[in-house]
């Protein structure tokens, strides 16, 4: 009997400890005002030392760090999209998907064989909503293959990017991204390799752009005090 409550607990903590980083969303929908500054500490966090973007030196860069079985992500989903459609010029968004465990990292090689064939842009969307509107198990590479064959996609093709040296080069490298960000759970939004939005401090999805927006403005000052100062310095 005793042996039996063991396993149980095991395989409870099996399905537990991964969700336990996906953290906790903003208080949907309560809304309670949009402060016209954010707070260090409070709304976004500083990075001890800044990471180097992988966008051109002209933009600027917002990370988003998710995880495909995270359901403040599948939630976050619409409105990154709504930012997006009025994102400006200068900033880039890139999409990093983390890998804390072997069941992310499943996701994540999921993520990166899928920009690797080009079929990324197909693949996203129905791969939060066949886990959040439809209910599957995608935890094993089997179940990943299947789902994408059943899209049309060549099945085997796909399990060979999957385990291609150059996915598992990318997932290493989000590992350490996540690890440099300080990310412990998601989803994380992060300004320019500098800035990380603390999601406990805000109040809607909507603010955390509002954050992001306030920071990508912070990190526009930033570069022309720069410029300024290397002028004066001349």
């Amino acid at each position: 009997m005793k042996t039996r409550i063991r396993v149980l607990i095991i395989a409870l903590l099996a399905v537990l400890l991964p969700l336990a980083a996906c953290a906790k969303g903003p208080d949907q929908p309560v809304d309670k005002g949009k402060p016209k500054t954010f707070e260090e500490g409070v709304h976004y966090l500083e990075l001890f030392e800044p990471v180097p973007t992988a966008v051109p030196a002209d933009k600027i860069e917002v990370v988003e760090m998710f995880w495909y079985g995270c359901p403040h992500c599948y939630r976050l989903e619409p409105h990154l999209q709504a930012w997006l459609k009025k994102l400006p010029d200068d900033v880039q968004l890139v999409r990093i998907p983390a890998a804390i465990n072997a069941s992310w990292s499943l996701l994540a090689r999921a993520y990166y064989a899928a920009q690797e064939l080009g079929i990324l842009d197909k693949l996203h969307e129905p791969l939060f909503q066949a886990i959040h509107e439809q209910g599957r198990r995608l935890r094993s590479e089997d179940a990943v293959v299947r789902f994408v064959s059943s899209l049309g996609f060549d099945g085997e093709r796909f399990r060979q990017a999957m385990n291609s040296l150059a996915v598992q080069t990318k997932v290493r490298h989000a590992i350490e991204l996540g690890q440099r960000y300080g990310v412990d759970g998601v989803p994380a939004l992060i300004v320019n390799g500098r800035y990380r939005v603390l999601g406990r401090g805000v109040h809607s999805y909507e603010e955390m752009f509002q954050v992001v927006d306030f920071l990508i403005d912070k990190e526009r000052a930033r570069r022309r005090a720069a410029t300024a100062d290397a002028v004066q310095g001349q």
